[in-house]
């Protein structure tokens, strides 16, 4: 009987790390990490930034046709806009449109 018991218990423990590590693999959030990346330039300079892909066009949420993020988008390309932190505005959809271009971009 005891023997049934310890079995029982292995195989429950068994279970338990399965389901853990399928949860883990496929459930476990690391998109929030942003991405690092380095640009090397023919004169010998580099350049290390941090991208937080979470702001890109095509994670937009616009309420109705988009033309606050597109306008901060095409104005940020328009100013060559490499860094997120550069853009600003009154409106929280043309910021998030010119942050999506610096992310997608630079």
């Amino acid at each position: 009987m005891e023997n049934e018991n310890n079995n029982s218990v292995k195989a429950i423990l068994w279970i338990a790390g399965i389901i853990f590590f399928v949860w883990l693999i496929f459930f476990s959030d690391n998109s929030s990490k942003p991405e690092r990346i380095t640009e090397d330039f023919e004169n010998g300079n580099s350049i290390d930034m941090e991208v937080d892909r979470s702001i890109i066009s095509d994670n937009w949420e616009c309420t109705s046709d988009c033309s606050g993020h597109d306008a901060g988008y095409e104005w940020a390309e328009d100013n060559g806009i490499t860094d997120a932190g550069d853009c600003g505005g009154k409106s929280e959809s043309f910021i998030e449109g010119c942050e999506a271009y610096a992310n997608e971009n630079y």
